[in-house]
C-alpha cells in the first residue's frame, strides 16, 4: 500500500507545484531563475512522469481538510522539503522545523497517508 500512496503524493506535488511556469522554483536557490535550453536537453534525460490531475484533485481535498500540522507534514514531504531540512537531515530536521518529536512527525505521516488512500478507495 505505501508504494501507491507515495505514487500519488509526487503526483499531486508536481500537480501542485506545476503553476503557470513550467517548471517549480526553488526559492532562494540559484536554480531559482536559472532554465536548461532546450537544445542542451537529451532524449536519454530522465523526465517526470506524466501528471493525473484527477488524481492529484483527490489528494488536494485531504490538503484543503487537513488540520494545519498536517498541512506541515505534506509540505515538508513532498510540497517543499528543502523548506523544512527534510532533504538533508531526513524526518528529524523535519520535525524539529515543525517544533514537533519525531514520533509526532511520524504518526500525523501515517495519518495523511490513511486519509489519502482512503480518498481513492
Amino acid at each position: 500500500m505505501e508504494d501507491w500512496i507515495e505514487h500519488e503524493m509526487r503526483n499531486w506535488s508536481r500537480w501542485a507545484n506545476s503553476g503557470p511556469l513550467p517548471h517549480p522554483r526553488l526559492p532562494g536557490s540559484f536554480l531559482e531563475s536559472w532554465l536548461i535550453p532546450d537544445t542542451l536537453a537529451s532524449a536519454n534525460d530522465d523526465l517526470s512522469p506524466p501528471i493525473h490531475e484527477e488524481n492529484a484533485k483527490k489528494v488536494q481535498t485531504v490538503y484543503d481538510s487537513a488540520i494545519q500540522i498536517e498541512r506541515k507534514v505534506m509540505q515538508s514531504e513532498w510540497l517543499s522539503p528543502w523548506q523544512y531540512g527534510r532533504f538533508t537531515g531526513g524526518i528529524p530536521a523535519a520535525a524539529r522545523k515543525l517544533d514537533i518529536s519525531t514520533a509526532s512527525y511520524e504518526t500525523v505521516l501515517r495519518g495523511v497517508k490513511r486519509r489519502v488512500a482512503g480518498v481513492f478507495q
